[in-house]
């Protein structure tokens, strides 16, 4: 679709005048450009030299006619050595119950200087994690974060699941386009009084987020740095599933007031809640608990449960890994059909949809509360 219908500026001719301009070598570091209307957002790897060049790049754009807006969004770009390790002979097979080395296990370890990003006017940050996909990770997530605002909770949440940016379709803002302050903050997307921020806002909608680990920590990192999130008493992060090195860099960089793990009841899923429980423990950050999703499915008619992924699963793991378990949620049409249509099942004032997450937000804040004591009270005898 042409940006503009009267001179058919379009992606493909912004692409060719940056190629123009700048050559094979700026074309090789644009991650993504997307256009609307008469504005145009790229994003792009910082230059190798480490110097930015984003007003440059600005000024070159925004001389195209017609054009009213330019935004460059810079991340970070770590070389990767492109060589094939030479062959070994004395490699052997992985058994059960091998150990790895000290130096292994310390990078497991937040060292000095970790875990202390944080975000001014946040009380709380809090990821939503999923040592698997598929679990209905993000459908947990923003409801959460809706049940949460109902106490009367500033709330924010930040979709820093970049491979697939979900929060932008479950709340209805696909076409939001965030402005920016004076001083080039982002400022975030407002919905159902949840303050939102997206990968999903700026880059478009088809393109594939192929990005190593260091540039998605330094896109999640921007996100969290450079968005105007004001007074927040809640930051929820909407995090990548798994527990690879996205997942640990953020875990160890953060500075995180806890995690929520959800998983299903299925055996295949629990065997991965141990690895981010223990991943989340090796970082320091406190599990809140572990949510079981689509724990049973009620028949509407009988009101009979069937139990489709096993039948208390996530609870029985809770026992075992000593962490607290904060509910089930059941499978139910209205969260399906709430993140399809952008309009949040936990939104509604009455229903079991908003029951149940209401439930579970008070169970999260508990767990904060145990972390976060509040002080006993000063008794002054005059």
């Amino acid at each position: 679709m042409p940006l503009f219908k009267s001179n058919r500026l379009t992606v493909s001719a912004v692409r060719r005048h940056l190629k123009d301009a700048g050559g094979p070598a700026l074309l090789d570091r644009i991650e993504s450009i997307s256009v609307n209307e008469s504005d145009i957002t790229l994003v792009l790897q910082v230059p190798e030299t480490g110097a930015s060049d984003t007003s440059a790049i600005e000024g070159l754009l925004s001389r195209l006619d017609g054009v009213s807006r330019v935004r460059v969004i810079e991340t970070a770009h770590s070389a990767q050595p492109d060589f094939a390790p030479p062959a070994r002979t004395d490699v052997k097979r992985v058994r059960k119950g091998a150990n790895l080395s000290a130096s292994v296990h310390a990078q497991a370890t937040p060292s000095a200087g970790e875990g202390t990003l944080s975000v001014p006017g946040v009380t709380h940050l809090i990821a939503v994690a999923s040592a698997k996909g598929g679990v209905g990770k993000s459908t947990v997530a923003i409801n959460l974060a809706v049940a949460l605002r109902k106490t009367g909770l500033r709330v924010g949440v930040l979709d820093a699941d970049v491979y697939g940016p979900s929060l932008p379709t479950m709340t209805g803002t696909v076409s939001a386009d965030p402005e920016f302050t004076e001083n080039k903050k982002l400022v975030p997307i407002e919905a159902f009084g949840l303050k939102l921020m997206s990968i999903g806002y700026v880059s478009d909608v088809d393109a594939p987020m192929i990005w190593r680990g260091p540039i998605v920590m330094s896109a999640i990192t921007q996100m969290l740095k450079d968005v105007d999130w004001g007074q927040l008493d809640v930051l929820i992060l909407d995090t990548p599933p798994g527990t690879g090195d996205a997942q640990l860099t953020l875990a160890q960089r953060v500075k995180l007031s806890g995690a929520v793990i959800v998983s299903t009841p299925q055996e295949v899923a629990l065997a991965d809640v141990r690895r981010g429980v223990a991943m989340f423990g090796k970082t320091g950050v406190p599990v809140l608990g572990i949510v079981e999703n689509m724990a049973w499915f009620e028949d509407p008619g009988s009101g009979a449960r069937t139990y489709i992924f096993g039948e208390g699963g996530a609870r029985r793991m809770s026992e075992t890994l000593e962490v607290p378990f904060l509910g089930e949620v059941p499978i139910m049409s209205g969260l399906r059909e709430g993140g399809d249509t952008g309009e949040p099942a936990a939104n509604a004032e009455t229903g079991a949809i908003a029951e149940t997450f209401s439930r579970l937000a008070h169970s999260v804040l508990q767990q904060l509360e145990s972390l976060n004591p509040k002080p006993a009270p000063s008794i002054l005898f005059e």
